[in-house]
């Protein structure tokens, strides 16, 4: 869709919204006492920053028919000029390499978003685990 504009520059600035709106979220949403209420809130902060930019990469990949067999040429014939072989292979060489670039930040994103969620997750679970271990362990040594 947006496949003649910057993708660094969009992205950029996707990226930005993403800081403001976590930032504002935060606020808004207070500080948390409980563990397993601060890691449920990073995870939707996560699960909505990861949304959007998927979004906006997925508005960054070039139109589906650039790529699509609509279009080729089928005999040799039909290309008139080397300038126009030239056009041709431009057009295509530009839709792959946006693609390869799209999917590299989705990956980087998705994980990045997937490890965070699940480190802060495993973190709260372990102080819950420690804690209610030691609250047995005192228990034990009560009775």
């Amino acid at each position: 869709m947006f496949i003649d504009s910057e993708l660094y520059l969009i992205l950029g600035l996707a990226i930005i919204l993403v800081l403001i709106f976590t930032i504002g979220f935060k606020f808004w949403e207070g500080e948390k006492q409980d563990e397993l209420d601060k890691a449920i809130s990073l995870l939707k902060i996560n699960i909505f920053g990861v949304g959007f930019l998927s979004i906006v990469l997925w508005f960054m990949l070039p139109i589906t028919s650039t790529l699509s067999t609509f279009g080729f040429p089928e005999t040799i014939n039909e290309i008139q000029s080397n300038e126009q072989l030239l056009d041709y292979l431009q057009k295509y060489n530009k839709a792959i390499v946006r693609t390869t670039e799209i999917v590299h930040w989705f990956i980087f994103i998705f994980v990045w978003g997937f490890l965070t969620s699940l480190y802060s997750i495993i973190k709260t679970f372990k102080s819950l685990r420690e804690e209610h271990y030691s609250k047995n362990v005192e228990d034990k040594f009560n009775t």
